[in-house]
């Protein structure tokens, strides 16, 4: 097996395998990595090549800044052969040599591993797990795999309710790939950022999203209504089997129109005829952490029959002599200030 950068001839068949391999997802597309290069990362693009067909590889993000690099980023990542714990183990120690290359090159301190995955392998021994994760821990996942009525069941009964009361309320419902409904999208996002008191990316993020995704069917903006009056909106990712509540954002003067609930049902079933066989809401609390940081919207989410699903969770490889660079050079900055 070697190791090589992938070349635009390789677009095709490297999402091929991000969307057959179960421990990855969007954040290991082609189309994602567009994004994060039009928001200014420089972006690493790694095949692992035995015999002449791709076998693994990941697209590693990083951030150059005044305070120097970022880690080498690797959310859905790195894409293995999880099935086969000896080859995966073995693309692994290619991938972590070359990173090793790529952050002397650049003084990338360490490279954050964050498969989709919900046990560590024993090639990850040697890794840290990360102060935070850049993909939400747990999350609810909920199984496609049935018609109208099997998924309408599997859900609580005040889901059901909610999901037949926005219905009566007349709530209607589009959706687009493109960018027209980004402003629409955008201004319930805000008013929702602001009520819960979290920041959230400015509208050129998300035309920058629409733009990279979109013309692929990767994304699309969701938008529910009630009388014409914009009621909650959201963005939609669908890859690789599997469809992900990204951002979302009410009115908080609709509540009454259950409008949130119409949306998150068409995008299941929209989901499931893309050929998705499970809908990620993207974050959860557990149920026996009432204090944690999803727990404001998890009794929402939990209404549509979703699983609680807990990756492994992001992990820190460690590049030493960078690290030992970044710290003398932030203990030196500090000196100097302090000196003035």
């Amino acid at each position: 097996m070697k190791i090589a950068p992938l070349k635009k001839e390789h677009f095709k068949v490297w999402n091929d395998l991000v969307r057959a391999t179960g421990g990855s997802g969007f954040m290991q597309s082609w189309e994602w990595g567009d994004l994060k290069e039009a928001e200014g990362a420089k972006v690493e693009r790694l095949g692992i090549f035995d015999g002449g067909e791709l076998a693994a590889g990941t697209l590693a993000y990083r951030v150059e800044t005044t305070l120097g690099v970022s880690p080498l980023a690797m959310p859905h990542g790195p894409v293995l052969p999880w099935h086969d714990p000896f080859k995966a183990a073995a693309c692994f120690a290619l991938l972590r040599e070359r990173l090793g290359a790529i952050a002397a090159r650049t003084g990338a301190p360490l490279a954050r591993l964050e498969p989709f995955i919900g046990v560590k392998p024993e090639f990850f021994g040697g890794l840290l797990r990360a102060p935070l994760d850049l993909v939400p821990t747990p999350t609810l996942l909920v199984d496609l795999g049935a018609d109208d009525a099997g998924l309408l069941a599997r859900m609580t009964q005040k889901g059901r309710y909610n999901v037949r009361l926005a219905e009566r309320k007349g709530v209607q419902v589009v959706s687009t790939p493109g960018d027209d409904l980004t402003g629409d999208f955008h201004e319930l996002f805000e008013l929702t950022c602001a009520r819960h008191k979290f920041s959230g990316e400015p509208v050129v993020f998300f035309r920058r999203l629409m733009a990279a995704l979109g013309p692929a069917g990767l994304a699309r903006i969701y938008l529910a209504t009630y009388q014409g009056m914009p009621a909650a909106a959201a963005v939609a990712v669908f890859f690789g089997g599997r469809a992900t509540y990204l951002y979302g954002g009410t009115s908080p003067f609709l509540r009454g129109t259950m409008a949130s609930y119409a949306m998150h049902w068409r995008i299941m079933r929209d989901a499931r005829d893309k050929g998705c066989g499970c809908y990620d809401l993207y974050g959860a609390a557990p149920t026996d952490q009432p204090h944690h940081p999803y727990a404001k919207f998890s009794a929402f989410k939990a209404r549509f029959g979703g699983a609680l699903f807990t990756p492994v969770g992001a992990h820190d490889l460690y590049f030493y002599p960078q690290l030992a660079k970044t710290l003398v050079s932030r203990l030196g900055a500090r000196s100097q200030g302090a000196a003035v």
